[in-house]
């Protein structure tokens, strides 16, 4: 009869400790760039840059025109980003591009968190404007708290770090009801937090 129970705590026990110690490492990083995030106005350029420069086209990539089909500009600009990519290090996890028929220019923008990087590619000069932006690494943490252009694996590793926090606060939760000498004071605790959030949120209403 006693089996179950004892069997329950040793189960929430566990997952209590192990989902600590998956999260550890995560929780502190959220917890800093929470803090950074809500003070705006700390700023800071370390690792900050801002590069132009310009590149001549390789002889693959020379075109007298652009082309017409959208399969055929969809096809080279995956040619002129993967260029970017190999022969000139241009990261990032979200990129796009967009022709100008007109003047003959192609312009591709890529996205990554904290920073950011255009490419001009005029045919008729034969030669493409490169430049790249990157805030500094405290932008850089700002935008990985918030997912903001960090990809689709990042955004599943924040939700795996908010499921393992549940977790971690709900058997935490389940084993100190079960403590008969810590359960008074922390469903005190508790009631307490929750009421401080709601009593300083109706305040800020009315400050």
């Amino acid at each position: 009869m006693k089996a179950g129970p004892i069997n329950l705590q040793r189960l929430m026990r566990m997952l209590h400790t192990y989902s600590a110690m998956w999260v550890l490492l995560l929780l502190v990083f959220f917890s800093i760039t929470g803090i950074t995030l809500n003070h705006p106005s700390w700023q800071s350029q370390w690792g900050s840059y801002q590069r132009l420069e310009q590149l001549p086209l390789p002889a693959a990539l020379r075109r007298e025109e652009l082309p017409d089909e959208p399969e055929q500009q969809h096809w080279y600009a995956q040619q002129v980003q993967q260029w970017l990519q190999q022969q000139h290090g241009v990261q990032a996890m979200e990129w796009r591009y967009q022709f100008d028929s007109d003047d003959g220019l192609l312009e591709l923008e890529f996205k990554r968190p904290a920073g950011y990087t255009t490419a001009l590619l005029d045919l008729a000069a034969a030669e493409l404007e490169l430049e790249q932006v990157f805030a500094g690494y405290l932008a850089l943490a700002n935008d990985l708290h918030k997912g903001r252009d960090a990809g689709g694996l990042w955004t599943w590793l924040i939700d795996l770090t908010a499921i393992s926090c549940l977790v971690f606060a709900l058997t935490g939760f389940y084993l100190l009801l079960k403590s008969q000498s810590m359960r008074a004071i922390g469903n005190t605790l508790a009631l307490l937090g929750g009421m401080a959030a709601i009593l300083i949120y109706l305040m800020s209403l009315h400050i």
